[in-house]
This record gives C-alpha cells, structure tokens and sequence, in this order.
C-alpha cells in the first residue's frame, strides 16, 4: 500500500515518545494527513518517499507562564476575572530579570520558574521571533538622572499623549489608552505589549437563538483530576493558535476548573486529547451535554468517525460570542514585582511598584481577538495620606443654558466662532448613572452617597418621583 512508513519506521517512533506518525498517503492530493488527538486535517500534494519523524518542541516558556499564572490567580484572587493576561506580566518580569541576583534572583527564579538569566533570554527570543498571530513588545522608559541597570532603556518618560499612541500601535487599535498615568514621581517605566488575532478556518454557523454552533474542530469530553468530568470544545484555527473553551460542572469552583484547563492543555499538548472521545462511564445526561444513539437517515461525509459498534459520531457545541474588556487589572501585589523594584533602581531607598494591566478579548463566529497592555511604574514612593477638609462642587448642566466657542491669538483673538443655546434635558442623568454609581461606591462609598442623594434631590426637584 503505497505511503505507508515502512516498518523500521515504525519501530523508530514506537521507540521514541516525542515522535509520531503522519498519516499515510495513497496517491498525491486524493488523501489528507489527519492529526490523531484533534483531528485537524490538511490535504497532501506530495508526501515524499516517507515520512518523517516529529521532534518535541521547547515547551519550558508554556511551562513556566502555566505555573506564574496559576500561581496569579490564587495569589490575586483572580480566577472569575473576566479577562486578563498572565502572559503580558511574565514577560514583563521576564526581560529585567537578569539584573535582579542574590536572595531577590533566587525568589524571582521561583517565581518565573526558570533561572533569572535563563529567564530573560527566553523573554529575548520570544520577542525576536515573530509569530504568524501573535505580536508581542516590551517597551522601558528612564527619567533623567536615574540610575538604573537596564542599558535598553530610553532616557525619557514620554507624556501621555505618546504612551496612548504606543498602546494602540502595538495593539492594532483594539487598546487605545495607556494604562497607567505617569507624573513626575515616575522613575522608571516597563510595558509589554500582546495582540493576537486568529480566524477561524471556517466559520462558525449562527443558530435560531443567536448561538455559535461548532461541528467539527475538536470537541470532547475528558476527566480532569481537578474538576471531573469536562467537555472541551476548539474551533480550527488557519493562524496556529488554540482557542480552547472549558466547562465543568456548575459546583466547581473557578480555581479548580483552571486547573482543569491546565490539564486539558497539557493533553493537547501531548497528543492525548481525542475528538468526538468520552470516557466509557460517561453520563447520558451531563452537566454541559447529552447523548443519544437512534437510527437516522444521513449522507455520509468524509468527516465523519465511527464507534466500534459502527455508530457514526457526530458532535455539535453550542458557544456564545463573547467580549470582555478590562481597563485597569490591579498588579500591584504580584508576585516579583518588589524585586525587580529594588534591582532596576538600586539608589532609591524603598521604591514602589505599581502595575496595571488594560486587556480585551473577543470571541465570535469569525475567530478570536484578544490584545493586553501591561505597563509597571517604579515611583519615589507612595504618597502619606492626611485627613483634611476636602470642598466638593457639583456644576450641573442639565437645564437650558448657551455655548460659545471663541478664538484667541492673532487677528482672530477674541472672535466668538460659534455660538449655541442647548435646551434642557428631559432627565438629569440617565438611569445608566445608577449602575455607575454603585460601581464608584466600591471604590468610593462617601462620595457615591453624595452624589446619589444629589441624584435623587434633582429628580424631585423635575417631579420624576
């Protein structure tokens, strides 16, 4: 049978576990190589007199960022985060690590998982090698007169305006605000940029009820150590990136179906995630699915698998479009933050770093988008807060009053350009406000009370009960 490995080949990869067999070809362009653990297929021109084994890649950069984000969501409370990018602060820490020794280096090596030196090398070759999807920055700014070890750093913070530039140039635009604002207490300034967007190889069908429907890609339904049974779902991707969507059941808690997701992602990884596959004592009836065999009258497609039993296997998930934006993840208390401080800026007697991430992410019939802004500020130190007398005004707008636009400078100084008369609003604020209101009062609960019974005094006032 013409294509298949010959038999020393076999013996070849059946001795090795980081190789695996192709597929096997019977004439040029009429079959297709098919992956065993996902099923993505691609059709073969010309397969050659053999085929060829397949050497493991270097997976300590997945490795470690596993860990370091595993490790975030614990520390950080952040397993119901809506989105965020564990990735963009670990590669931040990442590239500055090699100045960072003694007791400080050997915490930050536990912390990225790697040697600090070993850690910024990879950091190195992560943003020299380009990937068809994924585009990835880091940037370092240094005040004047600052003493600092990194010599890849510019010497000058640059104001806001540019910063906001630099976020939507390295993200495509989906980031169009630095998340950080910079003063003068600013002494050094880190940022990394990510931005990934792949496309689907087909896309997605739109169900009656507005859901993504997936029938092919790789879906399955798997036991975890950390959250039982799981189903998975992966649309093909054209541009070498997985999108993985995990659920376990409903009383699991967020912590441990990441860890679920970290164990489906090292099958991936390793060859052992099947499509169309459950385990054998799988539930008819499951938290995420059901299951049913009945005879059918069906058109055979080359898609499709069979059982043992000759059954044809045919999987359908239901997904929804999702988008998720995050202007200000809080990362001040991230683990390794306090050391690269005091490395980067050696002469400053307790510095401060605050870090924040802006991230967004997308998913829809088309494919995924997801881009995030990590950015670290080193300051002189923090402010002392004092209690003192504090004047609030609120200037209200809401009933008729004129607008006029003047010009200064040269012969048009003082020219009124144009002039308006803007009538009064049926309502003060938007019932909107409201929801504003008690996000501020999280943050603020003083000044959210103020501004509420303010709400409610104008209310009365135009009679709206």
């Amino acid at each position: 049978m013409m294509g298949f490995p010959s038999h020393e080949m076999a013996e070849d990869v059946i001795a090795s576990t980081w190789q695996r067999l192709g597929g096997c070809v019977i004439a040029p362009g009429m079959w297709t190589a098919e992956c065993l653990t996902c099923g993505q297929r691609e059709t073969v021109e010309d397969p050659g007199p053999h085929f060829d084994g397949w050497a493991a890649p270097d997976v300590s950069a997945a490795s470690a960022v596993t860990r370091f984000a595993a490790r975030c969501r614990g520390d950080l409370d952040q397993a119901e985060t809506s989105v965020v990018s564990h990735a963009g602060l670990w590669l931040l820490l990442a590239s500055v690590a090699e100045h960072v020794t003694a007791e400080d280096g050997e915490r930050l090596a536990e912390i990225l998982g790697l040697p600090t030196d070993e850690a910024s090398a990879l950091a190195r070759r992560l943003l020299a090698e380009p990937h068809p999807t994924l585009a990835a920055t880091f940037g370092a700014w240094v005040a004047e007169g600052v003493t600092t070890p990194l010599s890849n750093a510019n010497r000058s913070i640059p104001d806001q305006a540019a910063l906001d530039q630099w976020a939507a140039e390295h993200t495509r635009g989906l980031i169009d605000r630095f998340p950080i604002q910079v003063d003068e207490s600013a002494l050094l300034l880190l940022a990394t940029a990510l931005v990934l967007e792949p496309r689907w190889t087909e896309p997605l069908r739109v169900d009656e009820d507005g859901r993504l429907v997936l029938d092919g890609g790789l879906q399955t339904i798997v036991r975890t150590e950390a959250a039982g049974l799981v189903a998975v779902a992966k649309p093909f991707s054209q541009d070498a990136v997985d999108v993985l969507s995990v659920i376990a059941a409903p009383e699991v808690p967020p912590s441990q179906v990441w860890q679920a997701v970290d164990e489906v992602a090292e099958m991936l990884g390793n060859g052992a995630l099947w499509r169309a596959e459950k385990p054998s004592d799988t539930p008819a009836n499951g938290h995420a699915w059901w299951c049913r065999t009945r005879v059918e009258s069906i058109v055979r497609s080359e898609d499709d698998l069979t059982r043992a039993d000759g059954a044809v296997r045919r999987w359908r998930s239901r997904l929804r479009r999702w988008s998720a934006v995050e202007t200000s993840i809080d990362f001040d208390d991230a683990p390794g933050l306090a050391e690269v401080a005091r490395a980067l800026v050696p002469d400053v007697e307790d510095p401060q770093f605050a870090c924040v991430q802006s991230v967004r992410g997308e998913f829809d019939e088309d494919g995924f988008r997801a881009a995030a802004i990590t950015a670290g500020v080193v300051l002189t130190g923090m402010p002392d807060f004092v209690d003192a007398p504090v004047e609030r005004v609120e200037l209200d707008f809401s009933g008729a009053h004129a607008v006029v636009a003047i010009a200064r400078g040269g012969a048009w100084e003082g020219i009124p350009l144009v002039s308006a008369w803007v009538a009064p609003e049926q309502r003060a604020m938007p019932d909107t406000d409201w929801e504003s209101l008690e996000l501020l009062a999280d943050i603020d609960p003083e000044e959210a009370a103020e501004l509420m019974a303010y709400k409610r005094q104008r209310m009365r006032e135009r009679g709206e009960g």
